[in-house]
């Protein structure tokens, strides 16, 4: 079939005009920040980006050569604002910033006291960067955290910052944080919101002649209303380990000889107690499945379940008790409260005992070679 004169010059002449993709960057034509990091000091807003080498992440992801080592490239700058403190970055740069890839946000804790909620507001109103971003805090040198490597000099974006979600889960006691439920949480008149806190930790392990270091995660900073209330370490917040909607799977060691139980939270509820009489009562019911990694007494197993609901309603009541230490209420007891009957938590204030009851309920599933008789 012959196409006629006539209808292939109207076509030659719109295959002319398409654009196509001239006016498109290489991958090696922009730095692509996959972290940012914002610190406020002497008036000052200064502002830190972590970008890496694209190619030692392909090579790596796809099963290529590893490299000698995957660098980190961190930025620097300061202003009377944050626009001024980015832009004057972005004049230094060689390269124009991209911040689409941006997965980690990470805030000293001055910003965390003093200008949070000006520091979210700039940087959630960037069209490029997404609220799935996992949000951290910290009293290290921000520039430090960044350009802390990952082991087997993998790529930076196999650090513990970028997939929180999953190292999290076990033997932390606070959860993964994205900007999206800061800003969703974070703003309740009434609850708390915990931003994990970043530790830099030497010699816990050793690659080839050298130790590492690492960031870990210990603990975080209380929020309610999006303004600080305190910073509690781990040992402060275990009780929130047994408290989350999270699904944990937490080694517990009680205090029996060289017993360790693995423990798997299965969920809680929280109860108000009523009809409510000049204060707040409130219930919380946790069950848990148990396993035993070690039980060298051969403890029988209830009495190990026995102590294991000790170790847990003792966790919680002080965790409890820690929060109320800085006016907050570190379990969100009020939070349902206030959303059925926000009279109430502004009528009364949560007091040492509120928290009226804990039960616990503890199933050991699993006990390894050992064999337990009812």
């Amino acid at each position: 079939m012959r196409i006629k004169p006539k209808i292939m010059f109207p076509l030659f002449f719109l295959l002319l005009t398409l654009t196509g993709c001239w006016g498109s960057r290489g991958i090696n034509e922009q730095l692509y920040i996959e972290a940012l990091g914002v610190d406020y000091k002497d008036g000052k807003y200064i502002v830190y980006t972590e970008s890496a080498v694209f190619s030692s992440i392909a090579k790596q992801e796809g099963g290529g050569a590893q490299a000698a080592d995957s660098p980190v490239l961190v930025g620097r700058e300061e202003g009377d604002t944050l626009t001024m403190a980015f832009r004057k970055l972005e004049k230094s740069s060689q390269f124009p910033l991209y911040y689409g890839h941006v997965q980690v946000i990470l805030f000293s804790d001055r910003v965390i006291k003093e200008k949070l909620s000006e520091v979210i507001s700039h940087i959630g109103h960037d069209p490029l960067i997404r609220f799935t971003a996992w949000i951290f805090g910290t009293s290290e040198d921000i520039s430090d955290v960044l350009k802390a490597k990952s082991l087997f000099k993998q790529a930076p974006t196999y650090k513990v910052l970028f997939h929180p979600d999953t190292m999290l889960i076990r033997n932390h006691s606070v959860n993964a944080l994205s900007m999206q439920v800061l800003l969703r949480n974070g703003n309740e008149p009434f609850g708390s919101t915990i931003i994990p806190n970043v530790k830099l930790v030497k010699g816990k392990w050793r690659e080839d002649n050298d130790m590492p270091v690492l960031p870990t995660i210990n603990g975080g900073y209380v929020l309610k209303d999006m303004k600080f209330k305190g910073k509690l370490d781990y040992e402060q917040l275990r009780g929130q380990e047994w408290l989350t909607k999270e699904e944990k799977k937490n080694k517990l060691e009680v205090p029996l000889g060289d017993t360790v139980v693995q423990l798997e939270v299965n969920g809680y509820k929280i109860h108000l107690k009523e009809p409510v009489r000049r204060e707040l009562k409130y219930t919380i019911e946790v069950k848990a499945k148990a396993t035993i990694d070690e039980n060298l007494d051969i403890v029988p197993r209830k009495e190990l379940e026995k102590k294991i609901i000790q170790k847990m309603k003792k966790d919680i009541e002080q965790t409890y008790l820690n929060g109320l230490s800085i006016d907050s209420d570190i379990y969100n007891l009020t939070r349902s409260t206030y959303r059925k009957s926000p009279s109430l938590v502004k009528k009364y204030a949560l007091q040492n005992d509120s928290l009226d009851s804990v039960k616990v309920q503890v199933q050991i599933v699993h006990a390894g070679s050992q064999k337990y008789k009812d």
